[in-house]
């Protein structure tokens, strides 16, 4: 093999390494992307998400805070009640 053919057979192998650099390179980079907007994707149904769960916290909160001032009325009726009934035990209702 002469030294011309020698660097030929170079050039070409070099040739043949940067496309295929290139194609690596394409294909990370196309990889690459796919991932960042799958990520995208799933922060925006996330957000969504997470708001919708917001959303119901803050209501059930709301109904535990009416809930609770209920069973406090309905405590202090049920007293009220009960020593009405101990009064009349002890004789001194007015009927």
């Amino acid at each position: 093999m002469t030294l011309e053919q020698r660097v030929q057979r170079t050039e070409r192998m070099l040739i043949m390494m940067a496309r295929s650099g290139l194609r690596a390179r394409d294909e990370f980079r196309e990889k690459i992307n796919i991932l960042i907007d799958s990520q995208i994707k799933y922060e925006e149904i996330w957000r969504a998400k997470s708001d919708e769960v917001n959303e119901q916290i803050k209501a059930l909160a709301i109904a535990q805070a009416e809930l609770a001032q209920s069973q406090k009325l309905t405590d202090r009726a049920l007293r009220d009640y009960l020593n009405s009934q101990r009064r009349r035990e002890n004789g001194n209702s007015s009927s």
